[in-house]
């Protein structure tokens, strides 16, 4: 859910002088769709008229807005409109009014009307699966790149996506190594950047405590077999609003390298 968490954090921030909540707040629902764009659910109750909308929003008092397109579904007093934003359209402005505790937005149509509040990030529905976030976050190898009688050295290789259209700074990782239920090494990193638009592969150092890796997996070694590991700890993006901290929790296979 690391990408889904993030694209929500970067949606917006609340503005300096927060307006007024309307009667009836559009709501958010997030998933991911693909690779490339993300599927956005607004929602309310009241005065959205059904069919066919083109418009845009914008959000944080930016003056980048984001076009969208799509069909309003009415069910009672109960509108929905369901639309696919594709990644690189985020303006980077966005991120930067980044603020950790809301945002707000500007739903305009094409005909001129508009609809602005406020909302919270504990109020944003996210939705997706295991597989769909791991295009975005995972672990794709644990190595040991150094092993001796007395102490060994790994590298854990995360694959992190970064779809939007502009870089994005990570300020620092913390990360745990875990075999068997045991904690067998730990690591941390800073200054580390996500190009825009590709994967970046991160190279992550771990200082293996030897005593505790021979304990939890020493059989498996011996003999040239893989280990099963997890990674746990948490990535800090950096951004001119505030730190967005994601969960790192990944499973993989930890081998003797070359």
């Amino acid at each position: 859910m690391a990408a889904l968490a993030l694209f929500a954090l970067l949606l917006g921030a609340a503005p300096s002088q927060p307006a007024a909540a309307p009667a009836s707040p559009v709501r958010f629902t997030l998933a991911i769709s693909g690779e490339t764009s993300i599927r956005v659910t607004l929602s309310g109750t009241g005065d959205v008229p059904g069919g066919p909308f083109q418009g845009s929003i914008a959000v944080n008092g930016s003056a980048a807005e984001l076009p969208i397109s799509g069909t309003v579904e009415r069910a009672g007093k109960d509108w929905k409109l369901p639309v696919t934003v594709r990644y690189a359209d985020v303006p980077a402005d966005w991120a930067d009014r980044f603020r950790a505790d809301g945002f707000a937005y500007r739903l305009r149509s094409a005909s001129g009307r508009e609809w602005t509040g406020t909302a919270r990030w504990q109020d944003v529905e996210l939705e997706g699966s295991r597989d769909a976030a791991e295009e975005f976050l995972k672990l794709d190898d644990v190595s040991l790149t150094n092993v001796s009688l007395l102490s060994s050295e790994a590298s854990a290789q995360l694959m992190v996506r970064n779809p939007f259209s502009f870089p994005l700074k990570i300020a620092s990782t913390e990360y745990t190594l875990f075999a068997d239920g045991r904690e067998v090494g730990s690591g941390r990193t800073q200054g580390l950047i996500l190009h825009a638009a590709q994967k970046n592969r991160l190279a992550l150092p771990i200082d293996v405590d030897h005593s505790e890796l021979l304990a939890a997996a020493g059989g498996a070694l011996v003999s040239g077999g893989d280990v099963a590991v997890r990674l746990q700890g948490r990535l800090v993006v950096r951004l001119k609003g505030g730190d967005v901290t994601v969960p790192l929790a990944l499973s993989g296979h930890l081998s003797e390298g070359s």
